[in-house]
Parts: structure tokens; C-alpha cells; sequence
């Protein structure tokens, strides 16, 4: 941050612009004034410095980097309920009984090579969607759609 005038003349030539491209982008009045906040908060503290050729098309490309950060934030937090709400959803399955062999064949026949280690790392090694990312080197949103996926079919064919 340059000084106090240079700030606020920013601020106030700049403000209502990025304030409606953010509600543009996130459809919501305080998510919106937030990221438009966010974004003069760290210019204040000299995190950001939008003091280049073009101030505003750098203030508009900021805006539109955390709208779109935080719409995808919230598309990976949907998909992690949704797998939740799956996998609490499945029937508890004692393992001495004929479920138990049921289920395992459904793993074994209508499973995806990949959905079915996904599916066995996750619930019999017991790992982390992260760790299971790591060790298959694909992303976790991968990992999530297998999951989904895998849960999805024994849904299906366990009723």
C-alpha cells in the first residue's frame, strides 16, 4: 500500500464494479462483499499491490479468481456430503453372514477395477481420501467420484 488517499481513490473508483461482478459470479450479496472486502483488506496490508498499469482490470481479475475459487470450495464440499449421506446410507453388514459374501461378489463382479480398489482403501485399509489420492496419484475429486460411484452400484444391488 502506496498511502491513505491512493487507497481510498482506489476504493472508491473501483468498489461498486468489483462488488457487482462478485454478485455476478457467486449470486450472494455477503459472500460477494466479503471477497470484494477480502481483497482491499489484503491491498491495505500490502499483500496485493493492484498499483500496476491497468489497477482495475488487475482488481477485476482478483474478483473473479475468488468468486470462482469459492464456487468450486463449494462444489467439493457438496460432493463430500453427498458421499457421506451415500455411505451412511448403506446396510450394516455383519460379517458371518450370507450379506457378507453377497456383497463381496458384487464388489468382485459389478465394480470397476479402480472403484473397487478405491472402495477396498477406503473401508477395509481404512485410508484417507487424501492418502488414497497420494498412493493412486489421481486427484481427490477422482477418489470422490469413485467412491461415489463404487457406493452407488452396491446401493443398488444390495436391496
Amino acid at each position: 500500500m502506496q498511502n491513505k488517499e491512493q487507497f481510498e481513490e482506489l476504493f472508491r473508483n473501483n468498489y461498486g464494479q468489483m462488488l457487482r461482478l462478485s454478485m455476478l459470479i457467486v449470486k450472494d450479496e455477503d459472500e460477494s462483499k466479503d471477497i470484494v472486502s477480502d481483497i482491499f483488506t489484503e491491498i491495505w496490508d500490502g499483500a496485493i499491490n493492484p498499483y500496476v498499469d491497468k489497477p482495475k482490470s488487475y482488481l477485476m481479475m482478483c474478483v473473479r479468481n475468488r468468486c470462482l475459487d469459492l464456487l468450486n470450495h463449494k462444489r467439493i464440499k457438496e460432493r463430500v456430503s453427498r458421499l457421506l449421506i451415500l455411505d451412511s446410507s448403506l446396510p450394516a453388514i455383519n460379517n458371518d453372514t450370507p450379506d457378507m459374501q453377497r456383497l463381496r461378489d458384487i464388489v468382485d463382479t459389478l465394480l470397476s477395477a479402480r472403484d473397487r480398489q478405491v472402495l477396498i482403501m477406503k473401508y477395509e485399509r481404512k485410508m484417507k481420501y487424501r492418502e488414497i489420492s497420494d498412493e493412486l496419484k489421481i486427484s481427490q475429486v477422482a477418489v470422490y467420484k469413485h467412491l461415489s460411484q463404487a457406493l452407488k452400484t452396491l446401493k443398488a444391488n444390495f436391496k
